[in-house]
């Protein structure tokens, strides 16, 4: 399928990019006609917190709406009170904008503590009459530009609770990403075209992500963090995707593979790991829902969104743009692309690449190599034990920006726990003697350890509810903050119990603390869930244990590494003023869950892509060491080149990225880094040069029920090879060549191995030529099975090694369709008369007429053979099959005889009685009906048919010839030397590596 897709984008380039370019453009307009406001808050669904918000959203919605703060501070030498005139103009010109319901002046008699014990600050407060999230940007640009207008003697005016101006999606540090890409390119291809392609495609694949995304967030509630979430990491794997495409397609190139030719190979090959790849990203983000927090879903299906169409744009715009230029990407032969290419297959050749000398020497001591990893690793995981999460607010903003210069101002004049009120919300619906209970209420929490101050407890209208404003005195991130929540909660029943009613609380500090939990709890089972699938899908897909073992742990060590590091550069502000840090103290809570998921999807990747190349060279010499040495070099640059690039796109995003987004960027960076060069790139080889061939060891009960999958795209090789493959039967001309415009043959073969065609664990290769019409005669010694060729000629029986090509139809690629145009007439059992050997149902006109002749000449033979019934069976399907020879389907050009050939199983059978059949069938058969006859015995005749015999020899199979190392004999000190790959033993008692695999 994807080599059709390939081949069909190729092949229909213009069509293709102009498709892209039209959805582009589709969803650009949707974007602007449908797109909405992406929010910034969380809604954490089942927490305390949140059944608060919502209790008070219904019972006291004066206090729901969104609450915001123009802050006011006299200048050095005075108080806010020499400038009770501009703040009063203040209030006023904010009281009439759209949404307020309500400002409070911090010189009103009912104002609540709203200026500062020097009195050198002050806050008017604005409540609106809906959520913050729901006011546009105009509606805060009002309220700026009416609070500015105060700012005069000197008075500067700060505000809280106003959202900032969105950011760009790609800022300088980003593009920066973007070069370094290109270079990277540049340097893998040595082609600016080549580099080029790579980056413009996964920049329409972004491009396409966000507008759909902006689409979306007109129709549901999306985070301000998903589009950049979902740019970064579609830019990073719409990169990769297309490099390894375009690497495949080049290298094919090389070659002389045809350009249209090679780019549909390439998306077969290449892509393939590509959807693997893909899918396991996809997979892991989609997983993210399982945690059942809707933003974090939200923001894994925009990330898993970008993922799908930078898997689409690499399957289908990457190679129409191949197929576009041709020819023109094909290297130079002089260039270093092309003479390092083909100096890697040439096993003379003597050239070593950085690849060769790095895996020479992280395996020369593999003991040493795997200590070192594994311990430096956990040592720089350390820091991820004290790892703090939070959700964060306006302190984490830029630095500079009105929300992030208001919060400070706030800090510096209220305290540090002004920011992060606790909001305590009490059911008093129960309650008849009002008053005690609300100074009950207000009294559980004055004097608390780490209060700073306590609110007078307010009831609603309707004297159900009844809220209590809790001013910490650490601030919102802080353990001791998080402690006096757990307190208050922990207090709840005793207080209900004493007084009729209980309390929750809520608030941005204790919506951060649920959420952190909620994450927290859900790391254990989500990481089990992405190792099981870790282990499940490699298993499947390299036939090993110890390979999907080893690749678990070198993905846990790369997340707890990149945890460590995250949290030494964010908690612990280790180089935070070389990185950028927006604020010193603890990440999102999310962090960790969505480093797990992305990180899970790129370990695989490169595992992927390196392992397999091991593998192959295991499966091609039996030698597991050559196999890591010689299997790294080949995959090597590639895979270095988009982790580089990779780290690039990520680590763009730390320097003046959003407090949301940085520790994210950073932990993907350094995770990806970690992940392909000190773990697939160094642990890796040193590990299975240790395990040798334990790594390849499989049960073999698990391998039999395990299916089948072809990542490296092996089975489209060998389809194009089964499709090339296309002998003629034709006279030579006087040239000695074969007439173009000769028919194919009906049966051809050439070195074909059919499965179970021996016994004991032997093959019977057989080759052969047979005319359309012909009688082929299919026989063996003692030990073969000719029963089994005659079943594979008929697309019956699988096709192990060589080509067999009947009817034109290629092996085992149009098996299909030869059983569509085919009759296997096999020995009756007593268990299974067969009556589905057949592909039709009620007799054809004829058939009964050979039926009874067919009774006369064998009937009574087969009947003393096989008894009476059977015979009848195995007579009446001969006799149809032959008869539905004669039988055309289609008119015209199109008219083709139902049944083509007809395959007869007569092995058992004494020649003579079958010699009998086979002259009732000729005289019926059409000449052009080819006929194949299974049977061990003497020569047998079908009237003028040609005859072609297949006798078949039961050999030992030929084991793989193992390729010569490169540069062997020139390497001065032979196959000891430290640098030199390893060669694959002579010895003759080494096991079979097919036998090995499944020991």
């Amino acid at each position: 399928m994807l080599y059709r897709i390939g081949r069909f984008a190729a092949r229909r380039s213009i069509a293709v990019i102009v498709g892209w370019i039209i959805l582009l453009g589709l969803a650009i307009t949707g974007a602007q006609l449908l797109g909405g406001t992406l929010v910034s808050s969380f809604v954490i669904p089942g927490t305390e917190s949140q059944q608060a918000l919502d209790m008070l959203d219904q019972r006291f919605p004066a206090a729901s709406g969104g609450t915001a703060k123009v802050i006011f501070v006299a200048p050095d030498g005075k108080t806010v009170d020499d400038f009770q005139p501009q703040i009063a103009d203040a209030v006023a010109a904010v009281t009439p904008l759209e949404h307020v319901s309500g400002v409070t002046s911090p010189f009103a008699t009912d104002a609540t503590a709203q200026i500062n014990t020097d009195r050198t600050m002050a806050y008017a407060t604005v409540q609106y009459d809906v959520a913050t999230t729901a006011l546009s940007e105009a509606d805060n640009e009002a309220i700026v530009q009416a609070g500015d207008a105060a700012a005069t003697d000197g008075l500067s005016i700060y505000f809280s609770g106003v959202t900032d101006p969105p950011e760009s999606a790609v800022n300088y540090t980003e593009l920066i990403g973007l070069v370094v890409a290109f270079f990277v390119l540049l340097i893998t291809f040595g082609s600016l075209l080549a580099a080029g392609m790579p980056l413009v495609t996964s920049l329409i694949g972004v491009a396409v992500t966000s507008t759909l995304i902006t689409i979306a967030s007109g129709f549901a509630t999306i985070s301000s963090t998903a589009p950049l979430l979902a740019t970064m990491l579609g830019l990073a794997v719409g990169i990769d995707y297309a490099l390894f495409i375009v690497a495949r397609h080049r290298t094919q190139l090389i070659h002389g593979v045809e350009p249209k030719e090679s780019a549909a190979t390439a998306v077969a090959t290449a892509g393939s790991a590509v959807v693997f790849a893909g899918l396991t990203v996809i997979i892991a983000l989609l997983g993210l829902s399982v945690v059942q927090i809707p933003f974090l879903t939200v923001m894994g299906i925009g990330a898993a969104v970008s993922v799908v169409v930078a898997v689409l744009v690499a399957l289908t715009l990457v190679p129409a743009v191949l197929g576009l230029f041709g020819r023109t990407l094909i290297p130079k032969p002089t260039s270093r692309a092309a003479r390092r290419e083909l100096a890697s297959v040439d096993p003379t050749s003597t050239r070593r690449t950085m690849g060769a000398r790095w895996v020479a020497l992280v395996t020369a001591k593999p003991v040493i190599t795997v200590a070192v990893v594994v311990i430096g690793l956990v040592i720089v995981a350390l820091p991820a034990t004290s790892m703090r999460l939070t959700l964060p607010d306006a302190g984490y903003n830029p630095p500079g920006s009105a929300s992030r210069e208001g919060y400070e101002q706030l800090t510096d004049g209220f305290g540090a726990g002004f920011n992060g009120p606790l909001l305590v919300t009490a059911d008093i619906s129960s309650i008849t003697d009002l008053q005690p209970a609300l100074t009950a209420l207000h009294d559980q929490f004055n004097g608390l350890d780490d209060v700073s101050s306590v609110s007078t407890a307010v009831p609603n209208a309707t004297l159900d509810m009844a809220i209590v404003s809790i001013i910490p005195s650490s601030g919102p991130d802080s353990t001791q903050t998080e402690d006096l929540v757990h307190t208050i909660r922990d207090a709840a029943p005793a207080f209900e119990a004493a007084n009729g009613f209980t309390y929750q609380v809520t608030g941005q500090t204790a919506l951060g603390i649920d959420v952190s939990q909620r994450l927290q709890d859900a790391l254990v089972p989500y990481g089990v869930v992405v190792v099981g699938l870790c282990i499940i899908l490699l298993t499947i897909v390299f036939r090993s244990l110890a390979v999907p073992i080893s690749a678990t742990i070198g993905y846990l060590l790369s997340v707890g590494a990149s945890i460590g590091i995250v949290t030494a550069v964010f908690e612990w502000g280790w180089l935070a003023d070389v990185m950028g840090v927006a604020k010193v103290g603890p990440v999102i809570s999310f962090f960790p869950i969505l480093l797990m998921a992305v990180l899970f999807g790129l370990a695989m990747d490169y595992q992927v892509f390196l392992v397999s190349r091991i593998r192959e060279e295991y499966v091609k010499t039996g030698d597991p060491h050559y196999a890591v040495r010689h299997g790294f070099i080949g995959a090597a640059r590639v895979v270095t080149a988009a982790a580089c690039i990779m780290f690039a796109v990520f680590a763009s995003f730390v320097p003046g990225g959003n407090a949301v987004l940085q520790p994210i960027a950073l932990g993907l960076a350094a995770g990806v880094f970690i992940d392909a060069f000190l773990v697939r790139m160094t642990f890796i080889p040193a590990l299975m040069m240790l395990l040798g061939r334990v790594g390849w060891a499989m049960p073999k009960a698990l391998d039999r029920v395990l299916p089948n999958v072809d990542l490296e795209g092996e089975g489209v090789r060998e389809m194009l090879a089964a499709v090339a493959w296309r002998p003629l039967d034709g006279s030579p001309d006087a040239a000695g060549e074969p007439v173009a415009d000769a028919p194919p043959y009906g049966v051809a073969a050439e070195n074909a191995i059919v499965e179970s065609a021996a016994a004991d664990g032997l093959v019977a290769p057989f080759s052969v030529r047979a005319e359309t019409g012909a009688l082929v005669l299919v026989t063996g010694a003692a030990g073969t099975h000719p029963e089994a060729v005659a079943a594979a000629i008929t697309g019956r029986q699988r096709l192990l090694e060589g080509h067999l090509r009947v009817l034109d139809q290629p092996l085992p690629v149009h098996a299909a369709a030869l059983r569509r145009h085919s009759v296997l007439v096999a020995k009756p059992v007593e268990a299974d008369l067969l009556p589905d050997r057949l592909p039709f149902g009620a007799l054809p006109p004829g058939a009964l007429s050979v039926q009874e002749r067919l009774q006369r000449e064998v009937g009574e033979e087969l009947g003393e053979l096989w008894g009476t019934e059977l015979a009848a069976e195995w007579i009446r399907q001969l006799a149809t099959a032959t008869a539905s020879a004669g039988v055309v389907d289609g008119h015209g050009s199109r008219a083709r005889a139902r049944v083509r050939l007809i395959a007869v199983d007569g092995t058992g059978i004494p020649t003579a009685h079958l010699q009998h059949a086979l002259a009732v069938i000729d005289a019926a058969l059409p000449l052009e009906t080819t006929l194949v006859v299974a049977h061990h015995g003497a020569r047998l005749e079908a009237g003028p048919r040609p005859v072609r015999v297949i006798a078949l020899a039961a050999v030992e199979p030929v084991p793989p010839t193992p390729p010569s190392p490169p540069g062997q004999a020139a390497a001065p000190d032979g196959p000891d030397h430290p640098d030199a790959p390893d060669s694959p033993s002579d010895d003759p008692d080494r096991p079979n590596p097919r036998e090995e695999v499944t020991a």
